[in-house]
């Protein structure tokens, strides 16, 4: 046997070397690949490949090799599992409350023949899907700045799947991905995005999204926040406050208070205040400008702050004045009496009704008339003293005081009347003692003798009362003397008032002479056009006889009624 055994090769060999060379590598090549296919180790996969379970969840695994031969088959992990089948080459395994974030199981096999197989790790993607997105509120923006939109999406894994949107009316504003992102535990994502408000952007809506994208072997999750609307505003300037420098306790004062190229101005909010105290005020509102008016009414003199505060969304500007309140004296003037008999004396008093409250030898203080001023004073009360004379009679007295107030002067003034009785009294002007009308012409008799209180007033003619103020036709009756009596409580007068009547008496001799001319023409007149119509007539009936007889005719006719001698 040794020797067969040792005398083949040589055979062997010797065939090799008598094959041409290009065969012998080929069959070389093949009994090498014979060789490795002999010694191959045997193959462990998994199915699925990559499998996607909601945390909590549970997923059936199978794991299955290339091994013939398999002597043991199992699946290392942590987790729960449970065996739900198994062939030849493969067995499957449940595995139940998946609540381990980075589970990598592994398949393990043994095969006869093969010291080691090497196990096959398993990747699972454990996810959370989002299930709240929120935006938080996104604030009123003035135009021009830059804000931050925040949204929030809560409890979510894993967030290397997860991608955020910002969208502004529909429109994408930017996507945030996290490829980068390494732990796979669920948790709270945050994102920020810049956003600078324009006034077209008032009244837009925006929103966040979310999106867990798992494909292609989980599901898409996709979640949303509730929209929100952009305010845009526009505030450039501060407020311009209107008021007066100096005003007067207990006196009511308008202010004003506007903003101009605001928006939008019907969202302006505004808060007046004078000194402590918050005024009531009116809005008005047009286009871009707000306008806030109010009624100031001080109760202490003295330095007060008028403020106006204007908000507008997240914007707040103020606006303040000086405001200087000043006391006047609250001025009562009496004359005492107030009606006196002519020629009694009588007191002129100008009195401050409310002296505590006005500020001591600040003012200046006078009493006067049409004459010009009586007293003047830096204190009240203010007295001047006179005699009521006939001429005082509704002579109007007045108190003024004076103050400077920032530069200049504030009054105040208050006027009293005195009323001065005397008898009545006769003057040309309201009752002439003569008087002239004509005959003929409408009259009205009056005697108006002063006095106060009026005097009752009477006239008589012969005797005969006289209606007086009544237009009458003036006759020569008309003529004589008229005596007239007035009187009230503080005396009488009697007057006598002439009256002459002119009466007109046309010129007798002029009328006749213009009579006799005007019949004299008229007789001349008559006479010539007598004369002139005859002759007419005469002519035109010898021309008619001559046209009837012939020449002998006009001849005679032209001779009138003398014959003719003949020859």
């Amino acid at each position: 046997a040794g020797p067969i055994r040792s005398a083949a090769p040589g055979r062997a060999e010797a065939s090799c070397r008598a094959m041409p060379p290009l065969l012998r590598l080929l069959l070389a090549s093949l009994a090498a690949a014979a060789a490795a296919q002999a010694q191959e180790q045997p193959f462990v996969s998994a199915w699925p490949e990559n499998p996607v379970v909601e945390f909590g969840g549970s997923l059936i695994l199978n794991c299955s090799t290339t091994c013939q031969t398999v002597t043991f088959r199992s699946l290392e992990t942590s987790l729960e599992k449970e065996d739900v089948g198994e062939g030849p080459t493969w067995k499957a395994f449940r595995l139940d409350n998946i609540t381990d974030w980075d589970p990598v199981p592994s398949c393990y096999f043994k095969c006869a023949g093969f010291k080691d197989v090497r196990p096959h790790r398993v990747n699972i993607t454990v996810y959370r899907a989002p299930t709240r997105v929120e935006l938080d509120p996104v604030p009123e923006m003035e135009v021009g700045k830059a804000y931050n939109l925040t949204c929030r999406v809560s409890n979510v894994a894993p967030i290397r799947n997860l991608s955020v949107t910002f969208l502004k009316g529909g429109q994408k504003l930017h996507t945030r991905t996290f490829e980068k992102h390494v732990a796979r535990e669920a948790n709270d994502v945050v994102v920020k995005q810049t956003l600078t408000a324009e006034q077209h952007d008032h009244g837009e809506e925006v929103s966040c999204s979310a999106a867990l994208d798992l494909r292609p072997e989980g599901p898409l999750f996709e979640v949303a926040s509730h929209n929100q609307s952009l305010k845009a505003i526009v505030f450039p300037s501060a407020p311009w406050l209107s008021h007066l420098s100096s005003m007067e306790v207990n006196i009511n004062e308008t202010v004003t208070c506007e903003v101009t190229g605001v928006f939008p101005a019907e969202e302006a909010q505004f808060e007046l205040t004078f000194g402590e105290e918050r005024l009531t005020f009116d809005m008005n509102v047009e286009e871009n400008r707000a306008t806030a008016r109010a009624l100031v009414l001080p109760s202490v003199a003295g330095d007060h702050t008028l403020k106006c505060t204007v908000s507008l969304g997240p914007v707040t500007r103020t606006a303040e004045g000086k405001v200087n309140v000043y006391s006047l004296p609250g001025l009562v003037l009496t004359i005492s009496p107030q009606g006196t008999p002519v020629d009694n004396h009588v007191d002129v008093v100008c009195e401050d009704s409310h002296p505590q409250d006005t500020q001591p030898h600040t003012f200046s203080a006078q009493i006067q008339n049409s004459k010009g001023v009586l007293e003047s004073s830096d204190t009240l009360p203010l007295r001047v003293a006179l005699m009521a004379g006939e001429e005082d009679n509704g002579e109007e007295f007045t108190c003024q005081v004076e103050l400077v107030v920032d530069g200049r002067p504030v009054r105040r003034k208050t006027a009293a009347t005195l009323t001065v009785f005397y008898g009545p009294k006769r003057n040309d002007s309201s009752c002439p003692s003569t008087l002239t009308w004509k005959a003929g012409s409408e009259e009205t008799f009056t005697c108006l003798p002063s006095g106060n209180p009026p005097a009752e007033f009477e006239c008589r003619k012969d005797g005969v009362p006289y209606a007086l103020g009544v237009p009458q036709q003036v006759t020569i009756d008309h003529q004589g003397n008229y005596i007239c009596n007035a009187s009230n409580n503080y005396g009488s007068v009697t007057a006598l008032v002439t009256v002459h009547v002119e009466v007109y008496e046309p010129p007798t001799l002029v009328i006749c002479s213009v009579v006799l001319a005007v019949v004299i023409v008229t007789t001349i007149v008559g006479v010539a056009y007598y004369m002139y119509y005859r002759s007419r007539k005469i002519r035109k009936y010898c021309l008619q006889k001559k046209k009837a007889q012939g020449s002998s005719s006009e001849k005679k006719c032209l001779n009138g009624n003398v014959q003719t001698a003949s020859v």
